[in-house]
This record gives structure tokens, sequence and C-alpha cells, in this order.
């Protein structure tokens, strides 16, 4: 395995809302590397992880990371996350749940993922941005799937190869139908052949009913919660800061029928949330009827999550006419 950094930490107590169901980001409390639900990264003496509300922690259980948290072997934190709508609907464009985390952590993020693609997308995103430079990858692409192994297997491989030797974070798939299980083993055999790799175990925890919504597939407002703390989790703090959330490209969720994706940016009832705006101040709170919730987080500058205002929309190319897309 690679080598892992012992990363210089600053800590300070904040009171943080942001758009992510009160999700909150807290440091280790010194148990030597002993994160709650995911068990001791060896050789991480701290690491500051988000976690999940108390109202979701008690029913929510994280599978230990399979690899290195990434931000322990990146050597920068500029973040390229590549999905399907499981991984869009955590994007700005929705609840800002990936950078409403991972920003403070002091990862620049850039979330792209679209609804209906397959796993070529992940050559597609790199094509437009691999020569921004970037210290990390994490890729969730396979809901969407024909049955075709080899040919999810190649586009996989030759994304990894285009990677390495940078950490990548896979997140597998949620196993709402046979054939997904055919998907997860073939990402978990390039876990075990590429060393620079981590699994994020998202069907595990999606196996809970509740983190889904009605289709069975697509996270529901909580599932949105968790998903985000399990990626941020997997990341964890990067090793340098600040963070932003940086411009995207590709935002066409069309491939998918109407309310499958998320219709607002809220994420229940009576939350309190905040919305990224433009401005260089601190983020303004949403009136909301409960407070916001004291957490604990990684010190970082104040920076700007900017919100495109624009839609760069790539060329779409044709998807396998075999299968309709799950997501």
């Amino acid at each position: 395995m690679l080598n892992r950094k012992r990363l210089p930490i600053f800590l300070a107590t904040v009171f943080l809302a942001v758009g992510v169901s009160a999700c909150s980001l807290v440091s280790n409390d010194g148990s030597g590397g002993e994160l709650d639900g995911v068990g001791r990264i060896p050789g991480n003496d701290f690491v500051g992880v988000a976690t999940l509300p108390p109202y979701l922690a008690s029913d929510v259980k994280f599978p230990k990371l399979e690899g290195a948290v990434l931000g322990s072997v990146a050597q920068g934190n500029n973040l390229l996350m590549i999905g399907d709508s499981i991984m869009a609907s955590i994007s700005k464009r929705y609840g800002n749940e990936a950078c409403g985390l991972m920003v403070p952590q002091g990862w620049n993020v850039a979330l792209e993922a679209e609804a209906g693609q397959f796993a070529e997308f992940a050559g597609k995103v790199l094509d437009r941005r691999w020569s921004e430079g970037w210290d990390a990858v994490v890729i969730g692409l396979g809901s969407n799937y024909d049955g075709n192994k080899e040919r999810y297997r190649t586009a996989m491989e030759k994304a990894i190869a285009r990677v390495s030797p940078l950490p990548i974070l896979l997140v597998n798939t949620t196993e709402f139908r046979s054939k997904q299980a055919e998907v997860n083993a073939i990402i978990e055999e390039l876990v075990a052949a590429n060393e620079n790799i981590t699994l994020l175990d998202w069907r595990t925890i999606s196996a809970n009913r509740s983190l889904r919504s009605n289709d069975g597939i697509h996270p529901s407002p909580d599932g949105r919660v968790v998903l985000a703390t399990a990626i941020a989790r997997a990341v964890g703090v990067a090793p340098t800061a600040p963070g932003d959330c940086m411009k995207v490209y590709f935002q066409d969720d069309s491939r998918v029928l109407q309310g499958v994706m998320p219709t607002t940016t809220a994420l229940g009832v009576g939350v309190p949330t905040t919305l990224a705006t433009n401005s260089t101040s601190a983020p303004i709170p949403v009136a909301t009827t409960s407070p916001a919730t004291a957490t604990t987080v990684v010190a970082a500058p104040v920076t700007t999550v900017p919100v495109a205002t624009t839609a760069v929309v790539a060329t779409t190319t044709p998807t396998p006419t075999s299968a309709a897309p799950a997501g």
C-alpha cells in the first residue's frame, strides 16, 4: 500500500449549518484513529471526518473502508468526482451535500455527474478536465449497466489507468437487481488489483431501505445525507486548504424520467440549511423552524462556494440501447 502521511490539523469549534440536513463535521476524539462505524484506519493518528446527524446515526453504520483514506495519501486538495444520477443527487444543483461536507475538509471539489450515464462517462469527463490537474478521484458508475461485463470492466480499467497512480475511491452500487452483483464483483476485482484504490461499500450501506427512494435505486433525502457523509469520511481531510466548490460542465439529467432526481435543495422539514452563494462572506443560514446544530470542524479559512449560474452541457453520445438508464 502507499505510504500514508500524518496530517497536521488545527481544530476549532464552530456552529455550522450546511445544505446537508444538519450533517456535521467533527474531529476525532483522540482515540488513535478509531472512526465511528469505520474502525481504525491504519497509519492515521488523526482524521477529521464527517459524521451523521443523531437522527440517522443510530440506524446507519458505515462498513470499514477497504484501502486508505484519500486525504492521507493525496499530494494536494483537488478532488474530481465522477458519477451517474446517484452521485448527481448530492451535487450543488440539488442539495449540495457533497461540497457542503468536503469543502470544509479542505477539498476543491468538482462533482461531474449526470443521470443515465454508463461507465464510459468517466472517459468523457477525463477528456474534458484531466489537464486541469487533480490529486484524487472518486468514481461512482455502474447503476446503469447493460449486462456486458467486459464492456463495463474495460471502461473502468481505462479510467483507472488514466488516473493512476493518484488515489482513487470507487463507490459500488446498490443491488436493486440481480445483475448489479456483476458490477460490484468487477469493482472488487479492480480494488484488489490496484493498491491506489479504496472501496466505499455503498451496496451494504444502501441495503437499508429507508435510504432509497420509492424506485429502490436512488437515494432518499436521508440517503443523500448518508451518501455524502460516507464519501466525505472516505476522502478525509485534504492535505492542504482552503477548499472550494468548483465549476462543473456535465449537468444534463434528462436521460432519466421526470421525478427521479431531487426537486428541492431542502432535505427535510424544519431542518437548518445554508445555501451556497457567490458572496465572499460566510453563507447566510436559511430561516427554519429549528436552530443550527453545534459541530466541530477542521479549521480552514472561510472560502467561497460558488454556484454555477450557467450550465455548460457536454455533447451527448448515444447510450447503449440494450438497457434503459437506471440512474
